[in-house]
């Protein structure tokens, strides 16, 4: 191309080029949300189920994940119209799912959890991570 002066191809080759690397933008956090989601749904049973070292590990990795992401979203420069759209409602269904395994967990668990409860508490952490799975999928498809 010839510095400002595009012809009607080059100018429509540099619109599809910006138009994939913008959609491509999206992947990372994509990435992101699917890896905290899928760890959420590790999460809960390891800190509920677990024996003595695990919950300490899992709060400790929890901690350092929590750290990493802060980061990572700091220095992120995605300017996304999907990620805009989908970013205030995931986060918000996400929360307020991690409420639900964190309340019956604490409040609600038996000294000596049965099948049928630990079968809950997985099912509470698999729906605690849905939100950011759906949102991972939704940014990484993103074309």
């Amino acid at each position: 191309m010839t510095g400002d002066h595009f012809t009607p191809d080059e100018a429509l080759q540099e619109i599809g080029r910006v138009g994939q690397r913008v959609g491509s933008s999206s992947r990372g956090p994509g990435r992101a949300y699917l890896f905290v989601g899928l760890a959420t749904m590790v999460y809960w049973p390891a800190m509920f189920l677990g024996g003595y070292p695990l919950p300490l590990l899992a709060g400790a990795g929890w901690i350092v994940l929590t750290v990493a992401l802060c980061v990572y979203w700091a220095r992120l420069r995605v300017h996304n119209r999907l990620l805009k759209r989908i970013n205030g409602p995931v986060s918000a269904a996400y929360v307020v799912t991690m409420m639900v395994p964190f309340v019956v967990g604490v409040w609600l668990r038996p000294d000596r959890p049965t099948a049928g409860w630990t079968a809950v508490l997985v099912a509470l952490s698999v729906l605690a991570g849905l939100p950011l799975v759906y949102g991972g999928l939704r940014l990484m498809r993103n074309r």
